[in-house]
């Protein structure tokens, strides 16, 4: 009915780069940043570093054309992220994804905000949650209703 798009669960950046490398053509990855790439609660001086490292490790990629780190939240000194990115409502032209670019990968811990990013792009989902053990109540919540609709809007990827 609404035409379910790929979908991986995946436990580390180390999949994802497995993943990517496997593909044909150059990729578009965009990528959550909160319990994505780095933790939830590190502070400035840890997350930054964090953050540019992952950023660094999917640009170096040979399959990978682009990379847009996305977040919800505020820029905390990583100039290479977009921050307050209004998730999952931002559209192609604010990402800069006009036609020509090849196949969409979006990276992201849930799927109310960053699955259904993927959905409206027509990309490939791919669930990653780096500490649901810590994680606050809201986050959480939100992953409990991201299940509830995960089979309405996705399929599992072969």
């Amino acid at each position: 009915m609404f035409g379910r798009m790929p979908m991986l669960d995946v436990r580390s950046l180390d999949e994802v780069m497995a993943y990517v490398e496997s593909g044909e053509g150059e990729q578009v990855i965009i990528s959550d940043v909160d319990n994505t790439l780095a933790p939830q609660g590190l502070s400035l001086a840890e997350f930054g570093p964090l953050v540019n490292a992952a950023i660094d490790r999917l640009e170096a990629n040979q399959n990978v054309a682009r990379v847009i780190a996305l977040t919800n939240g505020p820029q905390r000194q990583v100039d290479r992220m977009v921050s307050r990115g209004n998730k999952p409502w931002t559209s192609r032209r604010r990402l800069g994804l006009r036609g020509g670019h090849g196949p969409v990968v979006v990276i992201g811990d849930q799927v109310l905000t960053d699955g259904l990013l993927a959905w409206r792009l027509r990309a490939t989902f791919m669930h990653l949650v780096i500490d649901d053990e810590t994680e606050e109540r809201r986050q959480a919540t939100m992953r409990r209703a991201g299940r509830i609709i995960m089979a309405l809007f996705f399929r599992a990827k072969e």
